[in-house]
């Protein structure tokens, strides 16, 4: 159901955007620096860090800590609302859905700069740094996550209102995932947990379309 609504509000946003394209108010200025989007590709999880401290419900303590290779295949769909704030500066908000590692789905809040050596217009190379929380549902409410991107890509103009961008991004969430009850089955509830962290690393292969 929460895909299904960031979809809808996804398309809405690009179907404003087209329209205020096609009509009178393409010439405003705030028009034609305003931009709306999606984003959709890949994602490859390639290691994992992890350090938790827990007491067992038998009363001993665990504590567990180590780095891993963690390669875990995932996809990425956001939407994105954004603005040239500058000739070679756009600043965008975006919002959607990830995995990240296995089965752990999201939905981040993330706020993207990027810096075009060109002008936001032209065909060329452009850089991006993005960041933000992100959520994903577990039993008993949302858990929250800090995510951060850093990448760059390539501008394709496909008109004067409308550009494909083709992206890499490294990718790293800092997470709190559940911990599995050494005692049986379930989960480890939250009153015997002292530490609970984990950080994912992922490499991002998007494709953008904005308008």
């Amino acid at each position: 159901m929460m895909r299904r609504k960031l979809l809808t509000i996804i398309f809405l946003l690009v179907g404003l955007q087209s329209f205020a394209q096609q009509g009178q108010i393409q010439d405003s200025w705030f028009f034609r620096h305003f931009r709306v989007g999606m984003e959709w590709g890949y994602s490859q999880c390639l290691f994992l860090n992890r350090n938790y401290n827990i007491f067992s419900e038998e009363g001993y303590r665990i504590h567990e800590q180590y780095n891993v290779l963690f390669l875990r295949p995932n996809g990425v769909l956001t939407g994105q609302v954004g603005f040239d704030f500058a000739r070679k500066f756009n600043l965008a908000i975006y919002a959607g859905y990830i995995g990240v590692g296995e089965d752990n789905r999201l939905y981040p809040l993330q706020l993207r700069t990027s810096f075009f050596p060109h002008t936001t217009a032209e065909q060329g190379v452009f850089v991006y740094l993005q960041g933000g929380p992100a959520w994903h549902t577990i039993t008993g409410g949302f858990n929250l996550g800090w995510m951060g991107v850093g990448g760059s890509g390539w501008r394709f103009p496909l008109s004067a209102y409308c550009n494909l961008d083709l992206l890499v991004g490294v990718k790293y969430l800092w997470d709190h995932p559940r911990i599995p009850n050494p005692d049986g089955p379930g989960y480890t509830p939250a009153h015997n947990i002292r530490r609970n962290d984990a950080g994912y690393c992922a490499l991002d292969l998007t494709i953008a379309i904005n308008f």
